[in-house]
Parts: C-alpha cells; structure tokens; sequence
C-alpha cells in the first residue's frame, strides 16, 4: 500500500512539474514557437521529399481500376509496336494468369474542343472486389460508387471543374449518351470508363495498351513464352521510371537533409535559451523538495510531447509543401524520367512518425550534448587528429567516386573541415586587428566568447549559405551548357510536324527551291545486347536526323566538334551500321567506343558500330543515332515526329512558314521556329530545378532565423557588460557601432568561407554527382554577378538581424539595465 501511495505521490509529482512547464511555455511562448518552427521544418523539408518519393515507389499499389492489388507485372508492346491485341490478353486468361487484366489509354476530344486523357479497364471486376481501404490510411476508393456502367466516365475533382463538367452530367459523343461521375480519389491527370466504352471513343478496334498483373509469384517463364514476340515482360519494380529518377530522388533527399540540419541547429539554439531561461525554475523546483527523478522524467516527457508536436506540423507542412511542387516535379519526370502514372500526394501517418523519431534523437543529443559539453575535442592533438582523418577519408571518397552516396559523402567532408577551420580563421581575423583604441581593444577581447556563443549559427549559415553558392554554380552551369546544347542540337530554321508524315511530304520539301537541307526524326524503341546474351538485353531508343551523316551535323561530340560525315555509315550487305551513342550510355551504361552493338526489335536487328559519343542533356537512357537507311532497311517499327528544314540565307523565315502550312493543311503549332522550340525546351528543364529552388530558399531563411535566435541569446548575456561600458562614459552609439563592427566582421567572414566552400561543393557536384547520377558531364561555371547579388544581400539581412538585440540598449536606462540578471 506504501508503495501505491508512493508510486502515486511520484505521478502527482510529475504532472505538477509538467503544469509549471506549460506555464512558463505560456509566459514564453516565442521559445516553444522556436521549439516547433525549428523541427518541423526541417521536418516538413524531409517530409515533402519523402512523400513525393513514396508515392513514386508505390505507384503501382492499386490496379487502374482502382483495385486495391498491387500490381507486380506489366505486358507491354514489344519495342517498335504501340498497341497489344487482344489474343495476348486471352492467351493469358486461358492459360490461367486470371489476374492479368487489359488496359486502353487515349486522348479523347470533347466537344468543347478540350482534350480528355481518359483509361479504359475492366469495370466487370467492381462487381465482385470488396470495398477496400487505401494504403496509408486514406479514404477508400469507393466515396462514389464505382458501378459496372458501358457509358460513365469517372473524372476528379480537379478535371470536372477544368472540363467544366458537373456530376452525373450527361454530353453525346460519337452518338452515345455519357455521363460524367466525379470521383474525388482519382487521379487529376486522367479519367476513368469501361475498356468497352473507351475501345469505341478512340476507335483502336480491339487493341489494348498494356496488361496488368497482380501475382507475385508469377512464373515469368511461362508468360514469357506465352507472349512470344507479340509482346514483353515487365516488373512492375523495374520500369524505366524507377531507375532513371534514382539520382533525381537521392539529391533532393540529400539537400532536404541537410534543411534538417540547419533545422537542428535552430533548435540546438531554442534549447539554450531554455536552459538559461529556465536554470532558476529548476533550482527552484529543487528547493521545494521536487525529487531529481521526477523532474527528469518530466523533462522526457516534454521532449517527447515536442517532438511529437514538431512531427505533426511538419508533416502538415510537408503534405502542403509536396502538392504546391507536385505538379512541376511531376512534369519533370513524366518529361525526362518516363513517370507514367500521376503522383497524387496524400498525408501520410509514416511521415510523421519518421519526423518523431528523428526529433526525438535530435533534441535527446542536443539536450545531453548542453548537460555535459563533449569535452575531448578541446586538446589540439585531437582537433589535429580529427582534421587527418576527415582528410584521409575525403581522399578515399574522391579516388573511389564511383557511386552518388561516395559523391556525397566528399561533400560531407568538406563541410566538417569547413566547420573546424571556420571558427579559426574568424579568431584570426580578429586577431590581426592592430590598434591601442580602447574600444577595439574590448572587441578583440570580447568576439572570443561572441564566436564561441554563435558557433552554431556560423554553421548554420555555413551550411546553408554554401549549399545555396553550391547549387548555384551547379544551376548555372547546366543552364549554360543547355543553351550551348540547344543552339546546336536546335540548328535547323523551321521544325514541322505534320499529324501523319508521308514520303511526298518529304519529296516536296527535298525539291522545294528555298530549302538547303531537310532532315527528318525517327524514333525507334529498341534493345540493345553488349554480352551476345540474349537475357541481358537493355531498353534504349534509336535515332536518325537522315540519310547521311552530314545531316546529324546538329549533334556535339564530347570533343567538341560535329561528326564526321564517314561515322555514320551503313552497309547493307553485312548489315553494319556506324552509330553514335550518347553520353549517358557511355557513363551509366559501360558502352565503349569501337564495341559492336547488337541493337535488336523481336527478330530484327542492326550490328551497330560505336564510332563516338555526343552530349544529350535532358536524356538518361541509352540512345544510339544511326542514319535513315539502316532502320528502313532493317525493318525496325519507328515512329516519324516530323521535318528539320534549314533555308537558304536570303529566305525568310515567316513567309516560308505560311508557305508549308498551307501547302500541308498546318496549324501554327505544327511548324515551329527554331527560338520557339529552344524555349519550350528550355522551360521544360527550369521545372526540374523548381523543387531545388524551394528547398535551398526554406534552407537559406531557416539559417536567417537562427542567426537572430543566436543574437538574442547572445544579446542578452551582453546586456551587462555592455551597460557597464556606458557607466564608464562610452555612449550608446559607440556601443552600438563596436558590436556592429564586431557583428559585421563576423558574418563577412562567415559568408567568404561559405562562398569558398560553395564554390568547392558547387565543382563535386559537377565533377561526381552529375556524371555518376546522371551520366552527364558538364564544364564549371561560376556566375560571379549572381552569387555577388546573393551574398550583398544574405549580408544585409544578416546584419539588420543582428541590430535587433542591440536596441534595448537605447530603449531602457543603465540603472535598468545594470538591475537585470
């Protein structure tokens, strides 16, 4: 019964030790908004990221009818079809794969004009799936019944209000009578039918896009010889996508870390406000006879319900942050990673716990770190021995570069020489300041502990700071090798793309008296061997700007110059080619210059020649450039985008558009100039750095505002020493211009060192991650005006900061301020 008695006196003791901390979280409410601004953003910037991430890698875990299966395989047309027919699909059926089931996607035109990405499944399959609940814990897909129904269109939210189209509102289309049925969970970017209803609107007379199937333990052998040639086998965890926006992913993970960290710092920051706030109520918790076990038990428990607030706010701040960037990211990887499935971003519990347990860790290692200081990194041996190894280990890092995370663990190195060598080299700047002003004297005497306190915050804007020149440099220098990339790649006067291209197009245009040369673009999806196995295929597209290797004159080779007109040739009788292949084949891939290539569609193939590799911005997958002949000859399945057509000097431009347009019953839209294509590809790759941008700006104002917060601690530990300088006859303004001094020469050699370090961060990334990532090389760049700008005003906002603590100083009496503790 004691024990009962105790074990309830303890309880007691522990809730009244929590009421007084919510109280004095009342009387300081700013330091517990520090608290939570802190970690929640940084765990909003790893929440976004990782959202998005998660959402990619589980795409495929409802079927397109909304079936909660996951989908473990995919048939697609083997390279160089478009569309199954569907004997492959009941080939399938009737060998007793029940699970596959078909698929029909298209573009249909309203009658307002407006296109409609619509999918067809098999709506037969709601009458027999149980209602399911969506992974995550969102809502179920059924809020709208989804009913077996010949002549509905399921549309979203999103889509009903852009079509403008009400719920069960009913519109004739090709002489049936549809009604559109708005359902919420759907994806934004495409609608939803029967497979019968959408064969019919599109017309594909019984031909299907892809199979889903939703088996695990697919016996892949088997299907595989049951589709034969007609079509190819695909793991649903190996598509295009998966492999292509690895690098993509793990960089923007990589820069929402380290937001994090600069988060970390912020809150390192709160926590020693909060001691120093705090050190009398605990003496006096001590005094009323609080047993030490209960106070710590209470302090586990704050930090717990912290954490855990911080978890909530970030994830709610991450759901918002990952839907305003969904739609640029998404445009980007359905552009260049061959996304093809729209990411919706839901709120996920997983977020938050991750968020609450990285907290927790955070503020456990922090607060432990503030009770007892870590005190064996003092001695210089140890900061000498410190200083080898990260050396030593960089070394390895950048000898052995042959993988994003060795890339990215140089620049990690280097931010932990940046943190040794910073605060060293601020104390020497200070200490070469020569003079026997009494004033400067005590700046010198005093920026010792003004360094110490802002340690944290130096690195934080360290971090931050040159991150942001790093990211810059990279920017900047890829934004510069894709215009040079574009002005050669996009050297033609006039671009046409007829709907369906003919050969008396071509005839005429050949003839025409005003045309020096007109090329063509072929496209053919391929597989390529470099093993002679036939297990070991790859998935890769082949091109061809002509008939001769004079008109792929538009390409650059990785020396600099254009091909030569002899490395692209064709020989019929031994059915050899000589190819080009870009950059990424050669990095990502192991294709080696000189290698013969098989490129293969079913039975059909090329002996493909290696005689050089060209730059391909924009593009990850192999991609091999051989002239017309060789694929027509080979009898390849190629899709013909269109015309290149480079006038004669003395015609002009806009005239002899009109003149095609007419000529092939064109729109504005299917002959485009040459500065209009450059900037739609140029618009296309600014939205892959949008993401990017937002991240760095979140990173940049989280440092800002620990820098303030340092300040403030710092301000008001000064506040004494500074009031005493004035009982000493230094006036206000002399105190306020010495620490401005001291304050702006801190920061200026903040911001020089971070420059530095930017700069070195900015040339890894070019020099390792890009290439390894990517499979892009491309020159250094440092845009010199643009980081000036950057730094002027990081340095404006940074000293306006540090003013703010300096003002009580004129606003209160020295009595007042020699009376406060």
């Amino acid at each position: 019964m004691a024990k009962t008695m105790k074990r309830l006196s303890a309880l007691s003791e522990v809730r009244l030790v929590l009421f007084v901390f919510i109280q004095f979280y009342k009387k300081h409410l700013w330091l517990f908004l520090l608290f939570v601004f802190g970690l929640s953003l940084g765990s909003a910037l790893l929440g976004s990221i990782q959202g998005l991430n998660q959402e990619a890698t589980e795409r495929y875990q409802q079927t397109s009818a909304l079936i909660s299966n996951p989908i473990s395989h995919f048939v697609r047309p083997s390279a160089g079809r478009d569309m199954l027919t569907t004997d492959v699909w009941q080939a399938l059926r009737s060998a007793g794969i029940v699970s596959a089931e078909p698929v029909l996607e298209g573009v249909l035109t309203l009658p307002s004009g407006k296109g409609l990405r619509i999918k067809g499944v098999n709506t037969l399959q709601w009458l027999s799936a149980p209602k399911t609940q969506s992974r995550g814990g969102r809502s179920g897909n059924q809020s709208a019944p989804l009913q077996f129904g010949f002549n509905t269109i399921y549309v979203s939210d999103t889509m009903a209000q852009r079509l403008l189209l009400s719920n069960h509102e009913a519109l004739k289309l090709f002489d049936v009578d549809v009604h559109f049925v708005i359902l919420s969970e759907l994806a934004d970017g495409i609608a939803l039918a029967d497979i019968a209803l959408v064969d019919y609107l599109l017309n594909s007379s019984g031909r299907i896009s892809y199979i889903e199937i939703s088996n695990s333990v697919l016996d892949e052998a088997k299907v595989r010889k049951i589709i034969g040639d007609e079509a190819q086998l695909q793991n649903a965890q190996a598509q295009s996508f998966d492999s292509l926006s690895k690098a993509f992913f793990f960089n923007l993970q990589a820069l929402a870390l380290l937001g994090y960290l600069v988060g970390a710092f912020l809150s390192f920051n709160a926590i020693k406000l909060c001691l120093h706030a705090r050190k009398k109520l605990h003496q006096q918790l001590t005094l009323l006879g609080c047993i030490q076990s209960n106070v710590v038990a209470a302090v586990v428990i704050e930090v717990l319900i912290l954490s855990l607030i911080a978890a909530l706010v970030g994830a709610g701040v991450a759901f918002l942050g990952a839907n305003l960037l969904v739609s640029e990211i998404s445009m980007a990887l359905e552009s260049l990673f061959a996304l093809d499935r729209h990411l919706p971003v839901h709120f996920s519990w997983l977020v938050v716990l991750q968020a609450f347990i990285l907290n927790l860790l955070v503020l456990a290692s922090v607060a432990y770190c503030q009770v007892k200081p870590i005190t064996f990194y003092n001695s210089w041996q140890s900061k000498l021995a410190s200083g080898i190894l990260l050396v030593v280990v960089a070394g390895y890092f950048y000898i052995d570069s042959d993988a994003p995370l060795h890339a990215l663990g140089l620049c990690l190195c280097l931010l932990l020489l940046f943190f040794m060598i910073t605060p060293v080299v601020l104390r020497a700047a200070f200490k070469r300041i020569s003079t026997q002003h009494p004033l400067v004297k005590w700046m010198k005497a005093d920026s010792g502990e003004q360094i110490r306190v802002l340690a944290i915050s130096v690195y934080a804007v360290l971090l931050a700071v040159g991150t942001s020149v790093g990211l810059q440099i990279m920017v900047s220098s890829f934004s510069s090798a894709l215009q040079i990339h574009l002005d050669g790649r996009l050297s033609a006067d006039l671009y046409v793309r007829p709907s369906k291209v003919s050969d008396a197009q071509y005839q005429w245009l050949l003839n025409h008296k005003d045309i020096d040369k007109v090329g063509v673009f072929w496209r053919a999806e391929i597989n390529y061997d470099l093993n002679s196995n036939p297990r070991d295929t790859l998935p890769a597209s082949l091109m061809s700007f002509g008939s001769s290797g004079e008109h792929h004159h538009n390409l650059t080779l990785l020396s600099g110059t254009s091909p030569k007109s002899d490395a692209l040739y064709y020989d019929a009788n031994n059915n050899v080619s000589g190819c080009l292949a870009n950059e990424p084949s050669k990095l990502l891939y192991g294709v080696q210059l000189g290698q013969r290539v098989q490129l293969q569609q079913g039975k059909k193939y090329i002996n493909c020649e290696i005689t050089g590799f060209y730059y391909d911005y924009g593009e990850q997958r192999a991609v091999f450039v051989a002239v017309s002949d060789a694929i027509k000859n080979a009898g390849f399945n190629y899709e013909a985008y269109g015309f290149s057509i480079v006038l004669k000097p003395e015609v002009n431009t806009a005239l002899f558009k009109q003149k095609v347009m007419q000529q092939f019953h064109l729109n504005d839209s299917q002959v485009v100039q040459n500065q209009r294509f450059k900037q739609y590809a140029t618009r296309l790759f600014e939205h892959t750095f949008y993401a990017t941008h937002a991240l760095n700006l979140m990173i940049v104002a989280i440092a800002l505002f620990g820098l303030w917060v340092s300040l403030l601690t710092l301000g008001a530990k000064q506040i004494r020493p500074l009031a005493i300088l004035k009982t000493l006859g230094v006036t206000t303004w002399q105190v306020f211009a010495i620490k401005l001094v001291q304050s702006a020469m801190i920061l200026l050699v903040s911001l020089v060192m971070a420059t530095i370090l930017g700069g070195m961060l900015g040339w890894i990334l070019l020099k390792f991650v890009m290439p390894i990532g990517f499979g892009w090389t491309i020159p250094f760049l440092l845009p010199y005006m643009n980081i000036t700008v950057f730094i002027t005003l990081i340095f404006g906002l940074a000293l306006f900061v540090s003013v703010v603590p300096l003002l009580k100083l004129s606003r209160y009496d020295t009595a007042d301020l020699l009376y406060e503790d």
